[in-house]
């Protein structure tokens, strides 16, 4: 027996989509982008704050690598072990968008200079 993701969809902050598809936040490019790569999209829960970064709750693993698998290579994943409810296993997929050279952009701070003047992200990406 797989959790049943409806236990998410309780806060006014989650949108409530068919086939038990629960969003929290506008992302609905991420499950645009899982529908074009074959991934179906039943029994999730979506987490995010914008569509560069988040995490995909799934209630079992082979979903949660399915996730993964149909996210690469736009997006840096993660999958892993999200917890247990009610006596069963929930695993997520995190995800965050890589950019057209493969690197991994930061989805919140797209440019920070230290007080010294020493450039530490410079569009998205860590300065070395």
């Amino acid at each position: 027996m797989t959790f049943d993701m409806s236990k998410f969809g309780h806060s006014r902050w989650v949108k409530t989509h068919p086939n038990g598809v629960y969003v929290h936040g506008s992302m609905e490019p991420v499950l645009s982008v899982l529908d074009v790569r074959g991934f179906e999209i039943r029994d999730l829960f979506l987490v995010g704050i914008n569509d560069s970064c988040g995490t995909i709750v799934l209630p079992d693993q082979s979903r949660a690598e399915n996730a993964a698998a149909a996210l690469e290579p736009a997006f840096e994943t993660r999958v892993y072990l999200f917890g247990n409810r009610d006596g069963e296993d929930i695993w997520a997929t995190d995800y965050t968008r890589r950019a057209l050279d493969g690197t991994t952009l930061s989805a919140f701070i797209t440019d920070l200079t230290l007080k010294d003047g020493t450039v530490a992200i410079r569009d998205g990406r860590w300065v070395r």
